[in-house]
């Protein structure tokens, strides 16, 4: 079931907010942390999945997400989301992250259209760094798109959303979620995985977020799941 505002979670250590996002995989919520008086992002799968044959793939894919994270919050990146906790709620698998105040790209383009030239290549720049740094780390983020980026303040840009991120593996044909329809590279759509090409699809994927923010056009694509 979805959760409603106000419901403790933990014994009251957190206070569900509002829904932030739902979508296929899973929901997103804005919390309270009462111990520190923090607001923070709860994310859980999508209580629908639960009742499909794959649900315990699903759960695996959701934790090692939570893995994943955190295993790039153990060296901070300014501008990679950080994960704080990981815990069950009944059966309920929930994932505690920091919570940015702002927009995400995709909205801000959407609402004012195609950004100064200045401002999308201070954007480019971050998401880059930071996919650089994931590709460091020997992970591949494979869904960057204007709505898995958050703008902290102003100029700072976020990649959250490492839900179909993994490790580089050698050569494989994958029948896991292709990414984004909209910004996906065809062959991470046909499913092909190698290191290289990974790390080559995450690159286009931010060469593709270059070109739409520069140009007039609201990135609708970017919430095509």
């Amino acid at each position: 079931m979805v959760w409603k505002e106000g419901q403790e979670l933990q014994a009251g250590k957190y206070i569900i907010g509002k829904v932030l996002g739902q979508g296929g995989f899973g929901i997103t919520y804005q919390a309270l942390h009462t111990t520190l008086n923090q607001q923070v992002v709860i994310k859980t799968p999508n209580e629908y999945l639960q009742h499909d044959p794959d649900y315990d793939k699903y759960v695996k894919r959701f934790i090692k997400e939570a893995r994943l994270i955190a295993k790039l919050s153990q060296d901070p990146h300014p501008h990679i989301v950080r994960v704080s906790d990981l815990f069950n709620e009944g059966e309920t698998h929930c994932l505690v992250m920091e919570f940015i105040p702002g927009k995400s790209l995709f909205e801000l383009v959407g609402k004012q259209g195609a950004l100064p030239e200045a401002e999308a290549i201070n954007y480019i720049r971050q998401i880059g760094d930071a996919l650089a740094f994931v590709h460091q780390q020997g992970l591949v983020h494979r869904d960057a798109h204007p709505g898995n980026i958050m703008l902290r303040g102003k100029g700072k840009a976020v990649l959250i959303d490492f839900g179909i991120s993994g490790e580089l593996v050698p050569t494989t044909v994958s029948s896991m979620h292709p990414g984004n329809k909209g910004f996906a590279p065809i062959e991470q759509m046909q499913g092909y995985r190698q290191p290289t090409l990974d790390i080559v699809c995450d690159r286009r994927l931010k060469n593709i977020i270059g070109d739409r923010t520069l140009r007039k056009q609201a990135c609708m694509s970017s919430q095509q799941t």
